[in-house]
């Protein structure tokens, strides 16, 4: 897999935005172009070297077990960093190829005083957000200046109505803590990047890539963490490897995993700020909550038994519904951990209906798993395949998954 030298362009795709690009080529010589805009406010933010590109590769390269060549100079400590991310990768997945990476190195270089942090709407995004903006006088506290949002990530670039949406709601909430919120888009995830196993493996390199895109900007950018030390395994975001990705002029920070995410959820509900423009859903096409998904109940569950989810604009109270809570399907380990939190708080803030409804979740969700378990057995026998599918199908029939 070879990586062309990045440029800078006026996008073609939105009037006032610029694009740095660089074409990918695959080892059967097909090429794809590989693309980050922003508007041209932020222009100068753009970072033409090979870094972003680094991050944004790796996992593919990792994936197919190529080698990995830019045309571009690309930071010495990145590069040195990327190889010890993939024997990280490789001791988590065995299934991973060696990656030889070569390109030409760039000396080390300070980096912009600045510092960012994504920002989605989320309890992650929003707790780092909120907790930064307090100075908490951790060690670890920043002054964070900007959120980014990125398009093509949690929404698809399809989608320009309900990223609009979505942006226009995070601009007041962060006009609100005095940030500014600066948008970007990429075709990354439309990409072959899309081979890659997005939660597993490759979100964590995907803002890492986009902080070093933005790295004329800032030097340091954080990662709100997707889970706590407790409940830690091998995921594309983890406090492992997302460091790993930092550069002798930008430093990525994952942060926040001393906490786990119930805890987060206590604390962005004593915002009335993040209670106006709380964004968990990734299911949604209008950028909004859709009120039916794993995630969306999961925190108004939370919400509820804290007292909280009247108070909270982006949740319709209509849509928590107990008797339907109780038809959560805790497919993964994650899942009946973060339950069994949910459940654990609801016992603390004297709500034993939601406590009941988590319990029958993680109750019925071990017998479904073992029951589909069987018939995905089944489906892998000629002939019957077709008959294992419908019998899943049937089995989730009415579960929120």
């Amino acid at each position: 897999m070879e990586l062309s030298r990045p440029a800078l362009r006026a996008s073609p795709r939105r009037r006032g935005w610029t694009r740095l690009s660089a074409e990918v080529r695959h080892a059967g010589g097909d090429a794809e172009e590989l693309w980050l805009e922003v508007p041209d406010a932020h222009a100068a933010a753009l970072a033409t070297a090979g870094d972003p590109f680094l991050a944004w590769l790796a996992p593919l390269a990792a994936v197919r077990g190529e080698p990995l060549r830019l045309d571009a100079e690309t930071d010495r400590a990145l590069l040195d960093n990327v190889r010890e991310v993939l024997r990280v990768w490789r001791s988590w997945y065995p299934q991973l190829g060696d990656v030889a990476l070569d390109a030409p190195p760039r000396p080390c270089a300070p980096g912009a005083p600045r510092t960012a942090s994504f920002f989605t709407g989320g309890v992650d995004s929003f707790f780092t957000a909120l907790r930064h903006a307090a100075g908490d006088g951790t060690p670890t506290s920043v002054r964070i200046d900007d959120l980014v949002f990125v398009h093509g990530f949690d929404i698809p670039l399809a989608n320009d109505a309900g990223f609009a949406r979505a942006a226009a709601s995070l601009e007041r909430a962060a006009d609100a803590m005095g940030k500014h919120l600066v948008l970007a888009a990429t075709n990354l995830r439309e990409t072959r990047f899309a081979a890659t196993d997005w939660s597993k493996l490759s979100h964590g390199a995907a803002l890492a890539g986009v902080a070093h895109a933005l790295g004329a900007r800032y030097g340091t950018v954080l990662i709100g963490s997707s889970a706590g030390y407790r409940d830690l395994r091998f995921w594309g975001s983890h406090p492992l490897t997302d460091p790993l990705f930092t550069s002798s002029r930008v430093r990525v920070v994952h942060d926040g995993p001393a906490f786990m995410r119930v805890e987060k959820t206590e604390y962005v509900a004593r915002s009335p700020i993040a209670l106006r423009h709380l964004r968990v859903c990734y299911q949604s096409p209008t950028g909004d909550n859709c009120g039916r998904c794993n995630g969306c109940y999961r925190t108004m569950l939370a919400l509820e038994a804290l007292g909280a989810l009247d108070a909270c604009a982006t949740f319709d109270r209509a849509w928590l519904d107990l008797d339907q809570a109780g038809r959560i399907y805790c497919r993964r380990d994650f899942d009946v951990r973060q339950f069994g939190y949910v459940r654990d708080l609801a016992r603390r803030c004297g709500r034993p209906d939601i406590e009941a409804a988590m319990d029958r979740s993680l109750r019925d969700s071990e017998k479904l798993t073992r029951g589909l378990a069987r018939w995905k057995r089944i489906g892998h026998v000629p002939l019957l395949w077709r008959l294992g599918k419908a019998r899943e199908r049937r089995l989730l029939r009415g579960w929120i998954v």
